[in-house]
């Protein structure tokens, strides 16, 4: 679906602004249960469209060594969560 798109494109966006700052050793935390297991277990997700760019994440994952993948309730994310939702409203980011 959409969301879980989004849900990837951001943690794709995440993973390359670590990359370009030279961020190594991360511990990655996301709201995202799927998305997070999904890492965390290296597995493709069974979804075809998502598989490509959970490949994309993986492989920025791998250059900047996650160390750990760690999901937590959208409850305790508020902000962020407001946000993803303008910038998808608005098809714009919000950074």
């Amino acid at each position: 679906t959409t969301n879980n798109i989004a849900e990837y494109r951001a943690l794709c966006a995440g993973l390359n602004y670590a990359l370009t700052n030279g961020l190594t050793d991360l511990h990655v935390v996301g709201d995202s249960a799927m998305n997070m297991a999904q890492m965390r277990r290296r597995r493709p997700p069974r979804a075809p469209h998502l598989r490509s760019i959970c490949a994309q994440c993986r492989g920025i994952a791998d250059r900047v060594h996650v160390c750990t993948w760690n999901h937590h309730l959208r409850a305790f994310n508020e902000a962020a969560d407001m946000l993803a939702n303008i910038a998808m409203d608005d098809r714009k980011s919000r950074q």
